[in-house]
């Protein structure tokens, strides 16, 4: 069994008291307050576990200096989560008046379940529109008082002080997705929300179907955090009861994600609930630990070889293969960077030029530090990678 550093633990007990409403156990004695201060923002669930820190008792409190880390991030959160709802009401008003196909996903929803909606914290919100009403989309947002970020790819971005990160998805995935043929009929599958023209939602079952590859899409991506276990437990507990199960576990089956599936609502009850862990989850806990709520350049670089090594490749193809796609991204990709590529696809060569001169000059720092990581990988860095997905029930 993998040792988990107590800070790690701790933050998991913190939260799982937090969604039952109980009282956390004091903390081991070598707690190191800082430590798990950090932790809790890279998972982003610092404000989360601010309710949490904020019943205990005496000598075990946190430091004064670490209580005030965490109250002034919950109260930022809280600040986020009022101003996300009142714009996206008004962005979904909008689009209703404008007769705007549109479907809100991930948190919008999902923070309803926990004990408060500023406790799930989101930098981006995410509504599906229909691709062909991404022009009308665009004149509406920027009537709203928002700016164009970027255009095409899976989804258009806008912005909007202080805050405001708002993704319109044509698709919910890669087109290059193991679940993109499956996702590709989340229209057929939506019915109108109750008093609205085109305002859209999935049932209970196909939003959950839908929350499930959404994780996995970032696990076997580059890693995700707790926060994403959290909605999956959280949609369980609430749900659960009345989802039709024999549905769920047969579409699930269509797309090859069983196992994984099963071992996600296994980890939920190990960290959550009451259920003794096992090797496997052990591995899992220390994979996502390691990634962060978004997961990590390193996670991702590695997964990537991993996925494409063993099937007709070697490892070292693979890493060879990652190298040349990191300095010569493929057409798809860098038409989101160049849009005119679209219509003058034979430029592409200058633009890999005007890339590499660009992440000098502009990204000079993370360049180098990409170029480090992909160069320090080991065989055996992509070999646990792979196993550990295997096992896991992906890279089926």
């Amino acid at each position: 069994m993998r040792i988990i550093q107590p800070e790690k633990q701790y933050l998991i007990h913190l939260l799982a008291s937090v969604i039952k409403d109980m009282q956390p156990s004091n903390p081991p004695g070598e707690m190191d307050w800082e430590k798990l201060y950090r932790f809790a923002v890279r998972h982003g669930v610092a404000n989360m576990a601010w309710y949490g820190l904020n019943r205990l008792k005496g000598d075990s409190k946190p430091t004064q200096e670490v209580r005030t880390k965490f109250r002034s991030d919950c109260a930022k959160a809280i600040a986020k989560e009022a101003t996300q709802h009142i714009t996206v009401e008004q962005i979904l008003k909008t689009f209703e008046e404008n007769g705007i196909a549109c479907m809100p996903l991930k948190g919008y929803l999902v923070k309803y379940l926990y004990p408060r909606p500023d406790m799930r914290l989101m930098a981006d919100v995410d509504i599906l529109i229909k691709g062909e009403q991404a022009g009308p989309v665009q004149k509406l947002m920027v009537g709203l008082g928002f700016t164009v970020e970027r255009l095409g790819g899976n989804h258009d971005i806008y912005y909007k002080r202080p805050f405001m990160n708002m993704e319109m998805h044509r698709r919910l995935i890669s087109e290059d997705s193991p679940y993109n043929e499956y996702l590709s009929k989340t229209w057929d599958r939506a019915k109108l929300k109750d008093g609205c023209k085109c305002t859209y939602q999935l049932t209970h079952e196909d939003f959950y179907i839908y929350l499930l590859i959404h994780l996995t899409k970032h696990y076997a991506g580059g890693g995700t955090g707790v926060r994403s276990f959290l909605d999956i437990y959280l949609y369980n507990q609430c749900y659960g009861g009345r989802m039709d199960w024999n549905y769920i576990w047969t579409e699930v089956d269509k797309i090859n994600l069983r196992e994984f599936a099963e071992n996600i609502l296994g980890l939920c009850e190990v960290w959550f609930g009451n259920a003794q862990s096992k090797e496997l989850y052990e591995e899992m806990t220390a994979y996502i630990f390691s990634s962060g709520a978004y997961g990590s350049r390193r996670n991702s670089i590695i997964s990537s070889v991993s996925r494409k090594a063993g099937k007709k490749q070697s490892i070292r193809a693979a890493s060879q293969l990652y190298r040349v796609k990191l300095f010569f991204p493929p057409l798809s990709t860098m038409k989101i960077l160049y849009p005119f590529l679209a219509a003058m696809p034979l430029l592409l060569p200058a633009c890999w030029v005007l890339r590499g001169i660009r992440s000098l000059l502009f990204k000079r720092r993370h360049t180098f530090q990409m170029l480090h990581q992909v160069h320090s990988l080991s065989e055996e860095d992509i070999l646990r990678m792979g196993n550990l997905h295997k096992k896991a029930g992906l890279l089926k």
